[in-house]
Parts: C-alpha cells; structure tokens; sequence
C-alpha cells in the first residue's frame, strides 16, 4: 500500500547529494516515517519546498519516501491566488496512493481533505496545534482577524472526518471535537527516560549558576521570549543573581536578542539558536539545565516539554493547550504572566527539598510518551481504519 503525508512543513533539496532535508526545526527527520512505514510500502511526503538549506542539516531522506514539494504555497495568500495550481498537483499525487495522512492545520492538507471526499480516498488527520490561539496571540490586526476563520476551518474538517488524532488527550479534541473515531496519540519522539538515579546525582550537586532553559522557534512572537526576559529581570532585580536563562529555537533572533539589551541583561540570558533535535543536541542541552520553562501562548502538546520531563528535569510553564496534561496545576501560569512565572522560578529555586519528588514524578510522566507506546497505539488505530 502507498500513502501519503501533507502538511505544510517545508523541506529542502539537495543538489549536491541528492538528499531532502528539514527545512526547519529539525523533528521532521528520517527516523519519522519509520511511524508510517511500518504499515504501508512507500510514502510519499507532500510539504512545501525551500531553496535555501538550513544551518543544522537534518536529513528527512528515506528508504521508500519520495518527496512532492510544492513551491507556489510560500505566504497566505498564495492559497487563494495560486489555489488553482496547487490543488491540481495534489490532486494528481493523491491520485495514485491509497491512504492519506493529513496534519492540521495546513493549506496543503485543507485542500487535501476536499481531494481525498471527492475521490473517496480513505484519509486520517493529525490535529497537532491549536490556530486560534496562534493567530490570536500574534499580536497584529490582521492576525487578530484571521483567527476566527482559521479557528472554524479546522473545527469543521474535524466535525466532518471520519478518523482524527489529536496530540492532546482533551484540549484539542474539546475545542475541535469530531463526530468520528479519534484517539490521542503525542506526536512526541522519544525512545526512554533518564534513570531517576542519574537525574538524583545532578540534582545533588552544589551549583554555582542556576540554570533555565528554554526552546522555541524565534519567527513568532507567541512562544514565551517577552514574558521569560522580563521574569528574568524582576529575579534579578530582587537580587537572584546566580541565573542564567538560555534560549534555543529556530528562526532569526534578532528582536529578542534587542529586548534583552533593553533589560541589560546580557549577562544573565544567552541566545543559543538552533541545536539538533534529539542526542546529539536536544538533549545535551536539557541535560545540563535546572529548570525548564515553557511560557508559550500557543501550542497543541509541545514535545520540548515531554522531553524535558523525560531528561528528569524541573518544568514550569503556561497553563495553554495540553501544557496542563503534562505538568502540575501549581506549575502553569496564565498564559503572558511573567510576574507568576518569576514567582514560580523563584519558589522552584529556594525549595531544593522538593526537587528530587518532582522530578520523580515528572520522569514518571514522560514514560506514557514513549515512542513504542504512542507507536502501538498509532498502529492499532491506522490498521482498524484501513
């Protein structure tokens, strides 16, 4: 059997070796289609396509994945202008496969599910994000007035759909409810858990810096940047000097490395930019932190807080989306309080008797978002609908 995967995400040819890579962020690597290769032949990727290759080369190449990168889609309003165009090229891929899997939200797979109703092609989507609160926290007019239309489209192809997975186990399935079959499946990737021992040792350690972490893509302004600096000036302002905060993310840093001179807080907050997904860089880096902090104001389930808690590691972060389904009520903060988020540090941070129970049990929860686990559920759902 042929399947396809649509989503949005952009990839990168290669001339030179004649190899696809992730345009950005890196989770769209090699060992992702291993997911869908384990019950059909070959897939075929349908995304958009970037010309220029990314600083961290992640290779999305595989075994029986071909790629259809579609180079019209590259803003907003290309999906109308360009629709024409786009959706005859899609139509001739889903044409020749037998199964589809489409992640939302994305242009290319709105246009994919009208394609797979018309011709009966059986499809399953991936509900991964939440594009109300993305539009509505991206702080312009425009955005603003976006956020409506973009919330009832994809609430509608969720209602309409006969198979959906959510990555939450209940914010994204209550706000997007479907009157069809769906199961919770994280779109985490993770293969184990640090042993508790290990984790115990760090923590036992006598520190001189207190270290924070924090990841997300620098192109949007919604993923908690604002909100982490100023947390970071109040702490020092009230003399926790011993911190320092370290940003990882995708994208150009420009304005949050601006905001941060404006606060004089160059020696407390280091911009990192991208490091590779998983052991050759995620991890490393969570590894070496105290706390990690996740402010965001839009996410589905972020996997970098999965991560974190599976690397044994002390977790903060907004109360938005499936963030709650994986950390402590007494944790989050409304989404934007960086007031109760500087609270929340500093509590962390004079309350060492705690820690080790935290972090016990946050290593505990990660092992629900084991690859094999997620993939057996996957497995299951996807064979059932076929």
């Amino acid at each position: 059997m042929i399947a396809s995967f649509v989503h949005d995400h952009y990839f990168v040819y290669s001339d030179k070796d004649k190899l696809y890579y992730d345009g950005s962020g890196g989770v769209f690597n090699y060992k992702l289609w291993d997911r869908y290769l384990s019950i059909f032949d070959k897939l075929i990727v349908v995304g958009r396509s970037a010309n220029k290759l990314p600083n961290k080369l992640i290779v999305s190449s595989h075994l029986n994945v071909s790629f259809q990168l579609n180079g019209d889609l590259k803003n907003g309003l290309d999906r109308f202008i360009k629709y024409g165009r786009i959706k005859n090229k899609l139509e001739k891929t889903l044409l020749n496969i037998d199964f589809a899997i489409i992640r939302l939200p994305s242009s290319l797979g709105y246009i994919a599910i009208q394609i797979c109703k018309k011709y009966n092609i059986p499809y399953v989507i991936e509900v991964v994000a939440c594009p109300w609160d993305a539009y509505a926290n991206y702080g312009s007019r425009l955005a603003n007035l976006i956020a409506p239309v973009e919330y009832l489209r994809l609430r509608n192809a969720t209602l309409s759909s006969k198979y959906v997975v959510y990555v939450t186990k209940h914010f994204l399935q209550k706000r997007y409810p479907t009157r069809g079959e769906s199961v919770a499946i994280s779109n985490a990737m993770i293969y184990s858990s640090i042993d508790e021992h290990i984790a115990k040792e760090f923590y036992e350690k006598q520190y001189e810096v207190f270290r924070i972490g924090m990841i997300g893509s620098f192109h949007v302004k919604f993923k908690g940047h604002i909100e982490a600096i100023k947390a970071v000036d109040i702490l020092v302002k009230k003399g926790i000097e011993n911190i320092e905060l370290s940003l990882v993310g995708t994208g150009d840093s420009t304005w949050v490395v601006e905001i941060i001179k404006e606060f004089n807080l160059e020696k407390y907050i280091k911009v990192l930019g991208v490091l590779e997904a998983g052991e050759k860089g995620i991890y490393p880096y969570l590894d070496k932190l105290h706390l990690y902090i996740h402010p965001s104001r839009q996410e589905g389930l972020p996997r970098v807080v999965i991560e974190a808690l599976s690397r044994g590691k002390l977790v903060l972060g907004s109360s938005v989306a499936g963030i709650p389904e994986l950390i402590d009520e007494s944790f989050t903060h409304k989404p934007g309080d960086y007031k109760k988020l500087s609270t929340h540090i500093e509590k962390i941070i004079n309350d060492e008797s705690k820690w080790l129970k935290i972090i016990n049990s946050n290593i505990r929860m990660s092992h629900q978002y084991h690859e094999n686990v997620l993939q057996t559920r996957r497995v299951n759902f996807l064979n059932k609908i076929i």
